[in-house]
């Protein structure tokens, strides 16, 4: 079991990507935390993969509100006697499809605020307890978007570019600590929409502009790929779940192309 004994905490854990990592680190062994902002939907999420089980466990937070991630990472951190795996896996809804003329400044920065805002907290609050049991490890995601160009994505390019960035500094800061750090890159995840994430509501507007629904756009989108097919739930979990375990103890500010080839490297 590649997990087998780490403590392991979500944020964001009630969304798609989540929910898939849980059940991944469970059955590789971890005992997995799931923290977001509403309750119901943590435990949908926590049933989903596998809280039956004994090894995942919910908390209450909002990854916007600094004090409040503090308190209950402090908390937690205290209870369980250390954390040795963080991934933040929060999202939120921004513009996707305008460009600069249809842009105001609000609009442009939500997604910058909103992701980076959640990144920072979380790692801030997380950090202070791990490196304690072991070699510590914080994941990050990003998308495509942060290295190429897709006109209409300014404020989302920009801010995926930044957990980039935040990530490989953040590794440089936190090395000498024992504490790695991972950015996990997938292309659009196939069957995210219809696991419940909020992309099925992002891309809906842009692949009706084309008349497709979702599962047709998305099929378009994995003939831009090397494989001819864009990555699984299944497929970042898994390799969620190597990165995080010891057989990856020398990765640290690395950049891990999930794209199929739509991104050579």
């Amino acid at each position: 079991m590649l997990l087998k004994g780490k403590n392991i905490v979500i944020f964001g854990g009630s969304g798609a990507i989540g929910t898939a990592m849980a059940k991944e680190f469970v059955a590789e062994g971890g005992r997995v935390w799931l923290g977001a902002r509403n309750q119901k939907r943590l435990d949908t999420a926590a049933d989903k993969a596998g809280a039956a089980s004994g090894t995942i466990e919910t908390f209450k937070v909002d990854c916007l509100d600094a004090t409040e991630t503090t308190e209950a990472l402090s908390v937690l951190g205290a209870r369980i006697g250390g954390i040795d795996v963080a991934i933040n896996a929060t999202s939120f809804m921004h513009d996707q499809g305008s460009h600069i003329d249809d842009l105001d400044l609000a609009t442009f920065m939500s997604p910058v605020e909103n992701f980076l805002s959640s990144l920072f907290n979380s790692c801030k609050a997380v950090v202070p307890h791990m490196g304690k049991r072991g070699q510590g490890v914080i994941l990050t995601l990003s998308t495509p978007a942060g290295r190429t160009a897709p006109p209409g994505h300014l404020g989302y390019s920009v801010t995926c570019a930044g957990v980039e960035a935040f990530s490989r500094v953040l590794a440089a800061e936190l090395g000498p600590r024992n504490i790695r750090v991972v950015c996990l890159g997938p292309h659009a995840i196939s069957d995210a929409p219809q696991a419940g994430s909020y992309t099925g509501e992002l891309f809906a507007p842009k692949a009706g502009a084309l008349g497709l629904t979702v599962d047709q756009w998305l099929g378009g989108g994995a003939q831009t790929t090397m494989l001819g097919r864009l990555p699984t739930l299944d497929d970042v979990a898994q390799t969620a779940a190597f990165l995080a375990s010891d057989k990856a103890r020398s990765m640290t500010a690395a950049y891990v192309n999930l794209t199929a080839g739509m991104i050579p490297e």
